[in-house]
């Protein structure tokens, strides 16, 4: 990042594998930060299927992000006590604490957490308790729109982390320029 650079500093820059950008041109600058992975992102996968969860953890791992697995609410709880977790991916029929409940005690524990109920046994119903809780909501037989959503949920993490990392070195407004006004509700 350089206010005095030129073609040549430009080519250097390149020719060792970095990224380059002039301050008079910062919005592109700003859209690589927004765009830059900040590493793993712990996802908790809670399910009592065990050939399911396997499954859905070496899929996540393929996408290069960190998945805690639970085997049920007790597990998941311990494991979110002990980790930094962004997001918990939930069944809702576990034999010791529906997903409902586990994702109401996970947001106790954090707030900021994102959570997706993914169920064989929805309804209407269902549907609309796991939107009350700020929570996505996924059938087991829609795992097509499962995972276009759980890029977007992993961008958007992204994002956030990129623009806490700036607020946090004092850059308020230019962490604003990364994540974003606050939306109004």
């Amino acid at each position: 990042l350089t206010g005095h650079g030129d073609e040549k500093l430009k080519k250097a820059t390149q020719a060792l594998n970095s990224s380059y950008f002039d301050k008079e041109d910062i919005a592109g600058f700003w859209d690589f930060l927004a765009n830059l992975s900040l590493g793993k992102i712990n996802i908790l996968l809670v399910d009592d299927n065990l050939k399911f969860l396997k499954a859905l953890a070496n899929r996540i791992e393929l996408k290069g992000h960190e998945p805690l697995m639970a085997l049920n609410g007790k597990e998941a709880l311990e494991i979110m006590k002990s980790n930094r977790i962004q997001l918990a991916i939930v069944d809702q029929r576990m034999p010791d604490i529906d997903g409902l409940v586990l994702i109401t005690q996970l947001k106790k524990i954090d707030p900021t957490i994102k959570t997706m109920l993914l169920t064989g046994h929805g309804d209407e119903k269902l549907k609309e308790a796991t939107e009350a809780l700020n929570s996505s909501y996924f059938e087991k037989d829609d795992m097509g729109s499962f995972w276009g959503f759980f890029r977007k949920i992993l961008q958007g993490l992204e994002t956030t982390m990129a623009a806490a990392g700036m607020a946090e070195g004092g850059d308020y407004k230019d962490a604003l320029k990364i994540k974003g006004p606050p939306k109004k509700k």
